[in-house]
């Protein structure tokens, strides 16, 4: 587990590195505005399941209140060779952009309230607090790469000693 959460860590840390590297001119009219909405789809693992570490595919729909601040649903599947998992959760993210990157660069701290089904064994549904941040890189004005870290807490109990109470999560995604 150390191991696992210190390549997911080591991971974040080189995605940061190597898109603050990258040059390019300001994007026009990057700032988004208030009435604002992004599509953000991302593809990865989830790690400490019921039934261990799952591909796990997310999408988030962002709607901006103010430039630096959206709500929205965040949809998290899981998968492994003998679970399904889904959650559903609403989520408040805040919008940092980096110094010196001409908007190019945000950081996104986010959390969240809402639920989780697992299939795992005997099957069990419980709430989930998704909390985590991402490092959001600006292509063009309705373009961004991203990678998002996510720690799922909940109260997952499949039976025969099957549970979850915390699950790291990293995706590499798109947003648009």
């Amino acid at each position: 587990m150390r191991r696992r959460l210190s390549a997911g860590l080591a991971g974040i840390a080189l995605t940061a590195g190597l898109v603050g590297l990258a040059p390019g001119p300001p994007v026009e009219g990057a700032d988004l505005n208030a009435g604002d909405v992004t599509v953000r789809t991302g593809l990865g693992v989830l790690g400490n399941t019921p039934d261990g570490t799952a591909f796990a595919a997310n999408t988030s729909v962002d709607i901006f209140f103010l430039p630096n601040f959206s709500v929205g649903p965040l949809f998290q599947l899981a998968l492994t060779g003998s679970s399904t998992q889904f959650g559903m959760s609403g989520q408040v993210k805040y919008w940092f952009s980096i110094p010196g990157t001409e908007g190019r660069l945000r950081l996104v701290p986010q959390a969240g309230v809402g639920f989780v089904h697992n299939t795992f064994h005997e099957g069990d549904t419980s709430w989930l607090v998704p909390v985590g941040v991402s490092v959001d890189y600006r292509v063009t004005r309705w373009l961004s790469l991203d990678g998002t870290f996510l720690m799922n807490f909940t109260d997952l109990d499949t039976g025969r000693g099957t549970g979850a109470s915390f699950m790291p999560g990293f995706t590499l995604g798109v947003r648009f």
